[in-house]
């Protein structure tokens, strides 16, 4: 099997889970809260498949970031190391925006749940502020090669 089939197939396997979950999670009933809100049944198992799609993610990106860097590695050290210095300045931009976040616990009537704590909050922040920075700097890049490549 080809790997193109091969992937081919996990799409669709995950697409039909995500499928079935998502129809678990918006037609499987309601259950009513003490505060008289109503949560879908299925939060949690929506929650669950979310997590494990980013965790498999992650696994999979570090995975193949390690097994070329390593392939890398054999044939050129300098092209090697030179290939981490985008994964080293995203991890000082990640840590420079935890520093930058804002760990203010939050007075919210009914929620006793386990995120609003100094640390929680300080990471959704670090991650707000991150896509931030991101999306601005790919747009001045994308208008700076736009400008660049008209004035060649």
């Amino acid at each position: 099997m080809k790997p193109f089939e091969f992937s081919k197939y996990v799409l669709y396997v995950l697409l039909l889970i995500c499928v079935v979950v998502g129809g678990f999670f918006f037609f499987g009933g309601k259950v009513a809260l003490d505060d008289g809100t109503s949560v879908p049944v299925y939060t949690n198992l929506l929650l669950y498949l979310i997590m494990f799609f980013i965790g498999g993610t992650l696994f999979l990106t570090l995975s193949a970031l390690f097994y070329f860097l390593a392939k890398r590695f054999l044939v050129s050290p300098k092209k090697a190391v030179q290939s981490v210095v985008g994964f080293i300045v995203l991890g000082i931009l990640l840590f420079i925006c935890w520093f930058l976040g804002n760990g203010t616990v939050l007075t919210l009537e009914g929620y006793n749940g386990l995120y609003n704590t100094a640390s929680w909050l300080r990471v959704t922040d670090m991650f707000l502020n991150a896509l931030y920075i991101l999306i601005i700097s790919a747009v001045l890049l994308i208008i700076g090669f736009y400008v660049a490549r008209k004035i060649r």
